[in-house]
């Protein structure tokens, strides 16, 4: 093994910060309003997003293309018209509530923060990919 090769190191929040970090997120029965305001600040932005209900990670998922902010990507998985029954939308409406359905989310600038490239150059994407490929096998979620 080269150690001066390249090399990436990461960085995981704990399960109980990423449930404490959560915002709770409506579903919407086809005919009802969704609206992404209720993502706040990250509506616009991109990143990785885990779905957790109960203190269990039920998802997560990524958004690694500009033209696909967190509001777009979860109004197909949170609206029912948008989700056209596929995707997340009919497991999360079998979610027994309460509790609130939340979302956590973890944007390209804070995933810097989480993974880094030394020896080389890795792009926002990039980290986006392998941030939520870490998350998934660490957190191990069951929708």
């Amino acid at each position: 093994m080269n150690e001066d090769g390249p090399r990436i190191e990461f960085y995981i929040p704990k399960i109980e910060e990423i449930f404490s970090r959560g915002i709770p997120i409506n579903l919407a029965k086809r005919g009802e309003s969704w609206s992404e305001q209720q993502l706040g600040e990250y509506a616009k932005k991109i990143g990785v997003y885990v779905i957790h209900h109960d203190n269990k990670i039920k998802y997560v998922g990524k958004t690694d293309e500009k033209t696909m902010s967190f509001g777009m990507r979860l109004r197909r998985e949170f609206q029912q018209s948008a989700s056209q029954n596929r995707h997340l939308f009919p497991k999360l409406l079998r979610l027994k509530i309460p509790p609130e359905i939340k979302v956590t989310f973890f944007d390209s600038e804070e995933i810097s923060k989480y993974v880094k490239a030394i020896g080389s150059n890795l792009s926002d994407i990039g980290k986006i990919r392998i941030f939520e490929q870490i998350l998934i096998q660490l957190c191990n979620p069951n929708i």
